[in-house]
């Protein structure tokens, strides 16, 4: 029972490092698996056959420039009508969601402006099953033509979802079943995995969205091996971490609470209620009531247009915009500073409306950073921007829902033609 338990394991192992490589190149053959894999040739050629056979993968025909003797070859590609995961996004007077096959290929999105704040636990659950019922009829994928989709119904194999990754702003449980608190709702300790995977009849998984953007890069190869962190600013501040080739996720809940690090003692009042946090300094709204004199912070989302206005207005020489923004970039710089004594510094991916006013925020960044850090060490760390927050956010639920996949894949497809 031993060697049976490990051949399987092997050959699980061996499978996924297939999977792996196509999740990395896209179209590859049978030749380039053995090469990235460091299986043998009979070995990559017995398990693309079988991931063929059950329709993980497809064939393709080569490029007809490629100058070859005889007929053109087929190359190998994973089959998109394998699988299909939805990414629902959940954030402050918005949801939003993308849907994508099992290749990767985004198929449809939809985003609702929508005032969730006072929503309960039943009526979120019930607005996100509206939500991935709209994205799989546009990506039409769904039921029959004359079926009405009810998502109160849970008709799993109508809907055809065999992943589903809530994103969320705020702190979410350690075990991806639901919401601790967030910005968005008033309510706290809400339950979404399991209501609404009843409805959906797909695994539900919900995290931190700033937690969840390393995921994004998995499969990039100038992301291949490197540790490194995501940062947002917007109307909060998050983190997420990419270290020795796992996104970190806490054992009491999903998110790198790095808003929430202390920046001034007993300072400006944050979102969450405490006093002096690095996104009572840098989040929107913190830059906003500082160029605007205000000490409250507004009930709504401060619009992206409002602040690219303001950085315009610091740009242009407004005293009180540029101060604000300095601010944000030193409490931002001295919260990294204090990251990169305990972890070391890191390349940091930047998004959100901060990555849209880097050159306001970088060079306080940077002096943060040599300030608090231990001789200054990471004050010339990389920053990487990316600005549709959006579109990262859906690009690493994907990415979770779909490695996910391929781990259950390649050990539940048992074929003992298959060398180990």
């Amino acid at each position: 029972m031993l060697a049976k338990t490990d051949a399987d394991t092997v050959r699980a192992h061996n499978r996924l490092a297939v999977l792996d490589h196509l999740r990395r190149v896209g179209v590859t053959t049978r030749k380039a698996v053995s090469e990235a894999t460091g299986l043998s040739v009979s070995a990559s050629s017995a398990i693309s056959g079988t991931l063929l056979k059950i329709d993980l993968l497809e064939e393709v025909e080569e490029d007809d420039r490629s100058i070859r003797r005889g007929r053109p070859g087929k190359s190998l590609a994973l089959c998109g009508g394998a699988a299909h995961v939805a990414a629902l996004k959940i954030a402050v007077g918005e949801i939003s969601g993308r849907i994508s096959d099992y290749a990767g290929r985004p198929l449809a999105e939809v985003r609702h402006e929508v005032d969730i704040s006072g929503r309960s636990g039943e009526q979120m659950v019930a607005l996100l099953a509206e939500l991935a019922g709209e994205l799989v009829a546009r990506a039409g994928i769904g039921r029959r033509a004359d079926e009405a989709f009810d998502p109160a119904r849970g008709s799993g194999r109508a809907l055809r979802l065999d992943k589903v990754v809530v994103a969320v702003q705020g702190k979410t449980r350690s075990d991806l079943s639901g919401i601790v608190w967030s910005p968005a709702l008033r309510h706290r300790d809400i339950e979404i995995a399991a209501p609404l995977a009843a409805r959906l009849a797909a695994e539900v998984s919900v995290l931190n969205d700033c937690s969840l953007m390393p995921e994004a890069f998995r499969w990039r190869p100038d992301f291949t091996g490197l540790d490194f962190a995501t940062l947002f600013v917007g109307f909060g501040v998050g983190m997420g971490l990419r270290i020795n080739g796992v996104t970190f996720q806490g054992k009491h809940s999903s998110a790198v609470e790095f808003g929430h690090i202390n920046h001034v003692p007993g300072g400006a009042l944050c979102r969450c209620g405490n006093r002096g946090c690095v996104e009572a300094y840098a989040g929107d709204y913190a830059i906003w009531r500082r160029a605007t004199g205000s000490d409250q912070i507004p009930a709504h989302r401060i619009p992206d247009a409002d602040m690219a206005r303001l950085a315009e207005a610091a740009r242009r020489g407004d005293a009180a915009a540029r101060v604000a923004f300095a601010e944000a970039g030193n409490a931002i710089g001295y919260g990294l500073g204090r990251v990169f004594a305990m972890i070391d510094p890191l390349p940091i991916v930047l998004t959100g409306s901060g990555a849209k006013a880097i050159d306001l925020l970088e060079p306080a960044i940077r002096q943060g950073i040599f300030e608090s850090a231990v001789e200054g060490l990471g004050a010339d760390a990389p920053l990487i921007l990316m600005e549709d927050t959006d579109a990262l956010v859906f690009d690493a639920a994907t990415a979770h829902a779909l490695a996910a996949l391929d781990g259950e894949f390649s050990r539940s497809t048992a074929d003992a033609t298959e060398a180990a």
